[in-house]
């Protein structure tokens, strides 16, 4: 029955076809007598053509479904055959060459069904992203006719979402406004209304769209990451750095360690070489130099962080100095940074950095309000001790950072803007001229070889018993 349909809608066609090509001939003939009728050729061989391709695609239709009946009937014939009791040899012969034959019908029969439904799926999402739409303007505004189709609704709508975007100052807002903007660039681009598709920007699109997708979902990480974070983590973010996205609060938590002391427990002593910054998260601590109390530390209090909050990203260690010894009759728990891996981060993470030295500088401002209060409360039994101690204190820490500054190869790469930094920092702590060269020459260091960013290094050169004294000029080294 299917070869009968099969062949009849052949004979079908051939005949449209003869009869197309007889008309042609005809119309070429009267067209040396009727110039008009070239019209009406062209609109007899759009039909004919449209009549042969339908026939075309139901003759191909036709076979698939005749490709499936007979598979179905091959595997009725192999049941009936496996069942009949025949001889085992017989039996797999059938089997196999029942199967083989079935797997080939069943992959044409599909490969050709999938080919169909995706040309179909994708004429059919074209005609509806393409098709012209009359906008309603009052005639008393254009009396012109304005078209819209959705492949251009969703042109501007990328523009609209990347010109938001601009407009946000939310990093996860910013990542997915911009990953909303490129893919309906892409519909835009591949569904392009002149018909055909813009590969460029298509592909630009769709590496823009990986990019902004990955870090989208490494902030959706860290966020998740904070929200287990414990309540007393919670409560530090809260009050000690309420500035700080969780994002970059759970960065920063991430390469931290967390140590204890008991009462009277050295955590630094004068003069030591420290790699680390600290925070207090629970007891208390004092800072003495030379035995004298200078100041306390409590929860929220950074230690050591030797001018992280003017932007000195010292990395390596820097002398301590003054003696830190736990007080708290409780356990004293704090979180070490390694400075090194601290000042990576900083350098790595630009919001982080910002938000991390407001937060210091809040430090900053607790501690010498601190100072201020043990004054007026009278806990200070000498004032004029305390105050020359704490000025040692400060002259010894900015020596400190100039030598971690002056013998850092990094620090000497980026001099100028070294220069710079300390100068704000000196500018914090009311640090003169006078003193600054007292710190050089504590360090080993004159006022013009720091201005010079090299060191002189003086050689003595023994010949026949004479001494010479040669100077030469070279960068200091680690």
């Amino acid at each position: 029955m299917w070869r009968s349909v099969i062949s009849a809608h052949q004979s079908r066609t051939q005949q449209i076809l003869r009869l197309n090509n007889g008309f042609h001939n005809d119309m070429m003939t009267s067209l040396k007598l009727k110039p008009d009728a070239l019209l009406r050729l062209r609109l007899c061989s759009s039909k004919t053509r449209e009549a042969s391709s339908y026939t075309r695609n139901h003759i191909s239709v036709i076979q698939t479904k005749y490709q499936l009946a007979l598979y179905n009937t091959m595997v009725k014939r192999f049941q009936t055959t496996s069942s009949s009791g025949s001889s085992a040899r017989n039996q797999s012969t059938s089997a196999g060459i029942s199967t083989e034959s079935s797997s080939a019908f069943s992959n044409s029969a599909s490969a050709n069904m999938s080919m169909e439904f995706h040309s179909s799926f994708a004429t059919a999402i074209q005609r509806v992203l393409l098709k012209p739409r009359r906008i309603p303007i009052p005639r008393w505004i254009t009396p012109r006719q304005k078209t819209l189709t959705f492949s251009e609704c969703f042109g501007h709508m990328s523009f609209v979402l990347v010109a938001a975007s601009y407009a946000t100052d939310d990093f996860l807002y910013l990542r997915m406004m911009a990953v909303a903007g490129s893919s309906a660039m892409l519909v835009f681009t591949y569904f392009h209304p002149h018909g055909r598709i813009l590969w460029l920007p298509f592909q630009w699109n769709a590496l823009f769209i990986v990019i902004n997708t990955y870090r989208i979902g490494k902030s959706l990480y860290y966020k998740n990451i904070g929200m287990k974070l414990g309540e007393e983590m919670k409560e530090i973010k809260r009050r000690y750095f309420d500035t700080m996205d969780i994002v970059d609060f759970v960065k920063l938590i991430e390469i931290a360690q967390e140590e204890s002391f008991e009462k009277g427990e050295l955590m630094l002593f004068q003069g030591q070489k420290n790699p680390f910054v600290r925070l207090v998260l629970e007891g208390e601590l004092d800072a003495l130099r030379d035995g004298i109390k200078t100041y306390s530390l409590e929860q929220g209090n950074f230690v050591t962080e030797a001018g992280l909050h003017a932007g000195l990203l010292l990395d390596g260690t820097i002398e301590t100095s003054c003696t830190i010894v736990a007080t708290s009759e409780t356990t004293t728990r704090c979180l070490r940074w390694n400075r090194t891996e601290l000042v990576n981060l900083l350098k790595k993470e630009n919001g982080l950095r910002r938000t991390f030295k407001a937060i210091l500088t809040w430090d900053i401002v607790r501690k010498l309000k601190g100072q201020r209060l043990s004054i007026t409360d009278h806990t200070v039994a000498d004032p004029e001790l305390w105050t020359r101690k704490r000025n040692e204190q400060t002259e010894d820490r900015y020596a400190a950072i100039l030598q971690n500054l002056l013998t850092s190869k990094r620090s000497l790469e980026n001099m100028q803007k070294r220069i710079r930094e300390l100068d704000h920092y000196r500018t914090i702590h009311h640090i003169d001229d006078k003193h600054h060269a007292y710190a050089l020459k504590k360090i080993g260091w004159s006022l013009e070889e720091y201005n010079a960013g090299k060191k002189n290094i003086i050689q003595i050169d023994r010949r026949e018993d004479d001494i010479s004294v040669i100077p030469s000029v070279a960068k200091s080294k680690l």
